[in-house]
């Protein structure tokens, strides 16, 4: 299948959304947006469903019928299909997400414009349980995620159990978008073998963003982001188990199981963030660490810098990221950890370059202290005999280390 040429919309989001809502109420239904939810898509009967798979009850065809009302559609959408190319096309607003690849394999997007800033669940491009998929040259303007990587949702994620995999996306500019390229947060059939080079993110809420939560269950792996810039973001990279949407109450703790994300083989090199809130969030379950995470070739200026919690084999190489407060490198509950060729250019009186908590074994080497650093490494007491520092050039800091 074939979709080629330019095609101009001519609803705006907000009249496309009105239309929407005037369907619905003809119909005898009600919508989900209201004041108390800003917009969400979700509406109770939709939440009833969801609820209800979870549990394995039989579903009857009105609650279905009752749920697919409160559901906004997607622009375009293959299902099941096989050899697609969607090429030189514009699409001006959306009523949700704007190009769905579901169940799919062997699929070209080329050369788009999608233009659906600011509304609501208006994902740009999305690959979901679908493979063989190259995504090149496109131009992305959202209000929600620009290009995002689904794979099912919770239970009835679990049971389809269909992956998104073998996915090359390259040479994409991303504006106002949540996240820029984003992997998740439905990961219950699995995401695996994606690929995602020379990327800009403008504006957006967060650069490279990895989600998932309990719940969802999968496994994320063997994933590659290389030769990116991004300015003005919100968070540059995220790669976090404790996601929650709008809508969703706080996951609460339980065992290890099915239910459980797993992310684990990422490596994330030549990224470029200019001017972020938080340049670096990292957080993994206590049951289910984020595993052999590699971040390399990292230049970074952020209100805060790299933080890190519950990690396994996370590595860090040639990293410099100057935060205007805060350690600009924050770790805590990190087994296995590698930080090699880190720095700041902007240490800042009182505060550590480096703090590191519960990380007992890390190795720190090849690094340096620039001058005026007060502290380069501090760690938690009784932690520091247990911290290998090799090769490092730390003659400007004042106190090399210590421990508090």
């Amino acid at each position: 299948m074939k979709l080629h040429g330019r095609i101009v919309s001519a609803p705006e989001q907000e009249e496309l959304s009105s239309n929407y809502a005037e369907v619905v109420k003809q119909s005898g239904k009600s919508t989900s947006t209201s004041a108390e939810d800003l917009g969400s898509a979700n509406g109770p009967a939709w939440e009833h469903l969801l609820q209800t798979l979870e549990t394995g009850k039989p579903i009857s065809d009105e609650e279905y019928s009752a749920a697919a009302a409160e559901m906004r559609p997607s622009f375009v959408r293959f299902m099941n299909a096989k050899n697609i190319l969607v090429q030189g096309l514009r699409f001006v607003g959306s009523p949700m997400w704007t190009i769905h690849l579901l169940y799919s394999e062997n699929a070209v997007i080329r050369d788009v414009i999608i233009e659906t800033h600011p509304g609501v669940h208006t994902d740009g491009i999305v690959v979901d349980s679908s493979r063989f998929v190259r995504i090149d040259g496109a131009y992305i303007d959202t209000g929600d995620d620009g290009i995002v990587i689904k794979s099912g949702k919770d239970a009835d994620g679990r049971r389809v159990n269909r992956p998104t995999e073998d996915v090359t996306i390259s040479n994409c500019t991303v504006h106002h978008a949540h996240g820029a390229v984003t992997i998740g947060s439905e990961t219950s059939g699995g995401v695996r073998n994606i690929v995602a080079g020379n990327i800009t993110a403008v504006d957006t809420e967060n650069g490279i963003r990895i989600k998932s939560r309990r719940g969802r269950g999968g496994v994320v792996e063997d994933l590659r982001f290389d030769n990116w810039t991004m300015r003005h973001v919100g968070e540059g990279i995220v790669v976090t188990s404790y996601y929650q949407m709008e809508g969703e109450a706080p996951a609460k703790d339980e065992p290890l199981s099915e239910r459980t994300p797993t992310f684990r083989n990422i490596a994330i090199s030549h990224i470029t963030i200019d001017g972020a809130r938080t340049a670096i969030e990292i957080e993994g379950l206590p049951e289910m660490p984020i595993t052999a995470l590699r971040l390399s070739d990292i230049f970074a200026t952020a209100q805060v810098g790299l933080t890190a919690r519950k990690t396994d084999g996370l590595e860090v190489h040639n990293a410099l990221i100057s935060a205007a407060r805060g350690p600009a490198f924050e770790i805590d509950a990190s087994a296995n950890l590698e930080l090699d060729g880190i720095l700041t250019r902007t240490p800042l009186a009182g505060t550590a370059v480096v703090r590191l908590t519960h990380s007992e074994g890390a190795v720190v080497r090849n690094s340096r202290a620039f001058p005026r650093t007060g502290v380069f490494l501090s760690t938690g007491i009784g932690e520091l005999k247990n911290t290998h520092l090799l090769n490092n050039v730390l003659d400007s800091a004042k106190s090399p280390t210590e421990e508090r």
